[in-house]
C-alpha cells in the first residue's frame, strides 16, 4: 500500500516559496507523496499538453488536493477559458477527493469591495478579476470551505489539524466495514454516493437518491449525447405500411410502460424506501430505485433510436420522426430533475436552522404529452389508406 498522494494546485511564480514549503511538509514531515508540477517527480505524458497533463495527474494520481489561491489567475486554457488551477479544481471535484482551499488574506479583504464595484481597478491586488470570480465559484457555487492564510506556516498548521480529522473519519468508515464487509450494492457506488451511504449526514436519504441518480445520468452521458445529436447507429428495421399502425402503437405501448414504471418508482416505492418520518431509510432500496431510473433512461434512449433507425413506407416515414420525439421530455427531465433537486437540498442545509424543520416538495410526473393526438393521426391514416 502506497502513501497518499497530495496535489498542490496554485499559480507558480507568485506562490513559489509557499509551494516549496508545502512540498517539504508533505514529503518530509508527513511522509506522503507530494504532487507539484515543477518537481522532476511529477509524471508527464509527453504526448499531451501542459493543461491535460495537470488534469490527468488529478484524475489518476491525486488522493487529496491542496488548492492555494493568490493574486494571479494563471495560464488560461483556450478551449474552456479557465485557468489551469481552475481546471485542476474541477477535476478534483468530479473525482470526489478531499479539497482544502486556502485564499490569501489580502485578497479576501478586498473581495467585498469587488462585489460592490466589479468594474473597478484591482490591479494592485490581482492581475485579473477572474481571481475573484474563481473564489466566488469555489465558495458559493461549489460550496467548498475555505481558509485564509498569510504565509506557508498558516497553511501547514491548518493542514496538520485537518488531516488528523480526515484520518479519524477514515477510521470511522473502516470500523463500519470491518466484520461484515462492504455490502455489494455499496461496492459499485461512486465516491460521493458511497460517502452519503456510509456517513448518513442530514437528509442523507434524499441526497443519496438524487446523487446516485446523477451518477446514472453521467454513466449514460455518451448515449444521451448520441441521442441528442440524432445519430442513427442501430440496425434498420423495415416496417411495411400494412403493419405500421399496429407496430407504432406497440412501440408507444412499450414507452408508456417505461413511464408508468418510473412514476411508480418515484411516487410509491421511493417513499417506502425513505422510511417513515423520524425513522432512517433503507439505503439499499434507495440505491436500487436510482439504478432502476438509470435503466429506464437507457431503455428510453434505445426505444427512440429504434424508431429513428426504422425504414418506413409512406406516409409513415413522416410519422416516425414525430414518434421519436416522445422520448425528448422524458430524457430531459431525467437529466435535469436530480441536479435541481439535489442543489435545492444542499442550499437549504446551508441555511440557519429553525425551531421547526423546513419542508421541501419535489414533483415529477412523466407523461406522453401528445399520445392522444398521435393515436388520432395513426387512425386517420388507417382510414385514409384503408389499412
Amino acid at each position: 500500500m502506497t502513501a497518499p498522494t497530495i496535489m498542490v494546485s496554485s499559480t507558480f511564480y507568485d506562490l513559489h516559496q509557499i509551494r516549496s514549503d508545502l512540498y517539504f511538509f508533505i514529503s518530509n514531515d508527513l511522509g506522503y507523496i507530494p504532487l507539484l508540477s515543477e518537481h522532476p517527480s511529477f509524471p508527464v505524458d509527453p504526448d499531451i499538453d501542459t493543461i491535460e497533463n495537470c488534469r490527468k495527474r488529478v484524475k489518476e494520481d491525486a488522493d487529496i488536493m491542496v488548492l492555494v489561491i493568490g493574486g494571479r489567475y494563471g495560464s488560461i486554457d483556450s478551449k474552456s477559458l479557465k485557468s489551469i488551477t481552475n481546471l485542476e479544481f474541477l477535476a478534483a471535484r468530479a473525482k470526489g477527493i478531499p479539497i482544502y482551499v486556502f485564499i490569501d488574506k489580502s485578497i479576501l479583504s478586498i473581495l467585498p469591495v469587488w462585489k460592490e464595484n466589479p468594474e473597478g481597478n484591482y490591479l494592485p491586488f490581482v492581475d485579473t478579476t477572474k481571481v475573484f470570480e474563481f473564489i466566488e465559484n469555489v465558495r458559493n457555487e461549489e460550496h467548498v470551505w475555505t481558509f485564509e492564510f498569510e504565509n506557508a506556516q498558516d497553511i501547514i498548521t491548518i493542514l496538520r489539524t485537518q488531516f488528523s480529522y480526515l484520518f479519524s473519519d477514515s477510521l470511522k468508515v473502516k470500523r463500519l466495514l470491518v466484520g461484515s464487509g462492504m455490502p455489494h450494492f455499496m461496492e459499485i457506488l461512486r465516491p460521493k454516493s458511497l460517502r452519503l451511504a456510509l456517513e448518513k449526514p442530514d437528509a442523507w436519504e434524499y441526497r443519496l437518491f438524487f446523487q446516485v441518480w446523477l451518477d446514472e445520468v453521467e454513466k449514460h452521458a455518451d448515449k444521451i449525447r448520441e441521442y441528442r445529436e440524432r445519430l442513427q447507429l442501430e440496425p434498420a428495421v423495415y416496417v411495411p405500411a400494412t403493419e405500421a399502425p399496429e407496430w407504432f402503437q406497440t412501440q408507444i405501448h412499450e414507452l408508456s410502460g417505461y413511464v408508468d414504471s418510473a412514476n411508480h418508482l418515484m411516487n410509491d416505492y421511493i417513499v417506502m424506501a425513505f422510511g417513515e418520518p423520524g425513522q432512517p431509510g433503507d439505503s439499499e432500496k434507495i440505491v436500487w430505485v436510482s439504478h432502476m431510473i438509470g435503466r429506464i433512461l437507457d431503455q428510453t434512449i434505445i426505444w427512440a433510436n429504434r424508431i429513428r433507425c426504422g425504414r418506413y413506407e409512406p406516409p409513415f416515414d413522416q410519422v416516425a420522426p414525430e414518434a421519436a420525439l416522445f422520448a425528448d421530455d422524458i430524457v430531459s427531465q431525467f437529466e435535469d430533475f436530480p441536479s435541481k433537486s439535489l442543489s435545492l437540498i444542499e442550499e437549504t442545509l446551508l441555511l440557519p436552522k429553525l425551531s421547526k424543520p423546513r419542508t421541501l416538495e419535489f414533483t415529477l410526473v412523466l407523461t406522453l404529452s401528445n399520445q392522444e393526438k398521435f393515436d388520432e393521426v395513426i387512425n386517420d391514416i388507417k382510414r385514409q389508406y384503408g389499412l
